[in-house]
């Protein structure tokens, strides 16, 4: 199912955090503002966790939206079905 977010902006490609502020946004090599990547993900154009895998995203955003009032089930679920469809992930190939 499609959920759909009240804000406009673009969404982080590597952790799906909205980004409807300018000062949320991640840089690339020259420090230009980069709408693919959140400043949490991405800086200076370059992942500030190159290594991690897309189950270890899953269990960090997890534990943020349980901060936020998701219950950890709902967020591991709702997490696990969109990250994968994220530019970051989409480029590592598929699990098997």
């Amino acid at each position: 199912m499609e959920q759909h977010m009240e804000h406009n902006g673009p969404f982080c490609q590597s952790c799906g955090m909205p980004m409807p502020e300018q000062d949320l946004l991640g840089t690339d090599r020259e420090g230009v503002k980069t709408e693919d990547y959140c400043k949490y993900c991405y800086e200076n154009g370059e992942f500030k966790q190159p290594d991690i895998t897309l189950q270890g995203m899953i269990d960090l955003c997890a534990g943020y939206l349980v901060q936020q009032g998701f219950a950890e089930a709902d967020a591991r679920g709702m997490l696990a079905q969109t990250l994968p469809l994220l530019k970051r992930w989409r480029q590592a190939g598929t699990a098997s």
